[in-house]
């Protein structure tokens, strides 16, 4: 999900909250069914380059975005909970009710606030896996949309922010469908080695994350 150009200064604005949770029962009823439905739908689902997924500790997930059913195969990515910043306008009905409960949270992403980022820093800072499709919404137009860079700042300010020296993966990850994601379809998952802000460091944060999102995008690419 792209980010504001703003500062990501938790005091910078005041804000309603950003909240969400992941209901244990919840979390642990649904997780059983989740990988069953998968089965049951897709023909096979592969993941390439596992060896590349930390294990723990923070860490930014930062799929391609193709279709609606990414998050739904990308948890599969996870025992643990995933973390998901996610488009508001998903946030009504039943979904408004279970979506919050299983660690997704909101971003308008016509009118960005930043309660959402700060909430998204927050959860790095306690060490979650937070998955942000740096894309900014669905693409099957072209490989991978120019990014812009908000994921690189949002990674930046927490790292900044935190109490301790943080160093936060951001995984590129690449997911595609054939033919398409439509019943009994094949997926494969191709998971790149992470990128650390350190290993792009440069004379100022604005270019330290445009070489980083220049870094990510290339990943994504070469993940298709």
């Amino acid at each position: 999900m792209s980010t504001p150009q703003a500062s990501l200064d938790p005091q910078a604005v005041s804000e309603p909250p950003v909240h969400a949770s992941v209901e244990p029962w919840l979390y642990w009823l649904l997780l059983p069914l989740h990988r069953l439905f998968l089965s049951l739908f897709f023909g096979s689902i592969v993941i390439e380059g596992i060896k590349h997924l930390p294990t723990q500790g923070a860490m930014v997930l930062a799929p391609k975005h193709y279709s609606r059913w990414d998050p739904v195969v990308l948890a599969v990515l996870s025992v643990e909970p995933l973390w998901f910043m996610t488009n508001a306008n998903q946030f009504s009905g039943w979904q408004g009710w279970l979506l919050p409960r299983l660690g997704a949270f909101p971003v308008d992403v016509n009118q960005p606030k930043i309660a959402s980022f700060r909430y998204a820093i927050a959860l790095l800072q306690r060490g979650k896996k937070l998955m942000l499709f740096p894309e900014g919404g669905i693409v099957r137009d072209q490989a991978v949309r120019s990014l812009k860079l908000g994921l690189a700042r949002l990674v930046l300010q927490a790292e900044a922010l935190s109490s301790e020296r943080l160093h936060i993966p951001i995984v590129p990850i690449a997911i595609h469908y054939q033919p398409a994601p439509v019943w009994r379809s094949h997926v494969t998952i191709t998971i790149s080695p992470p990128l650390y802000t350190v290993d792009h460091q440069q004379r100022t944060d604005k270019q330290t994350a445009q070489a980083l999102t220049e870094a990510l995008e290339e990943a994504l690419l070469k993940g298709l």
